[in-house]
C-alpha cells in the first residue's frame, strides 16, 4: 500500500473508533443508495416493465418499417435499372 493509501485507512480507523462502526456503515450505504437513485433519476436504471415496453414498440417500428420499405425497394431497382438518355444530358 501507498503512504497516501495508509494514511486514508487510519483516518477512516479513526473515524470508526470515535464513532462506532455502525454510522460509518450507515454513511456508506447512504451514500451507495444515493448513487442508485441518482442512476435512476438520469435514465441508466429502468424498470423491467418499461424496457419490455420500449422493446415491443421497438420492434413494432421495425415491422412496420419493413413494411414499407418491401415495395419502395422494388421501385427503387426499377428506376436504377433505366437506361440514361446521354444524348440528352440525362
Amino acid at each position: 500500500m501507498t503512504p497516501d493509501q495508509l494514511v486514508q485507512v487510519e483516518q477512516t480507523a479513526r473515524l470508526a473508533e470515535r464513532y462506532g462502526v455502525a454510522l460509518i456503515l450507515a454513511i456508506v450505504l447512504l451514500v451507495v443508495v444515493l448513487y442508485v437513485l441518482r442512476l435512476f433519476m438520469t435514465g441508466k436504471i429502468v424498470p423491467r416493465e418499461l424496457l419490455d415496453k420500449a422493446e415491443e414498440d421497438r420492434d413494432e417500428l421495425t415491422k412496420t418499417i419493413n413494411e414499407i420499405r418491401g415495395p419502395l425497394e422494388e421501385i427503387r431497382d426499377v428506376v436504377k435499372n433505366l437506361k440514361r438518355d446521354k444524348p440528352r444530358g440525362g
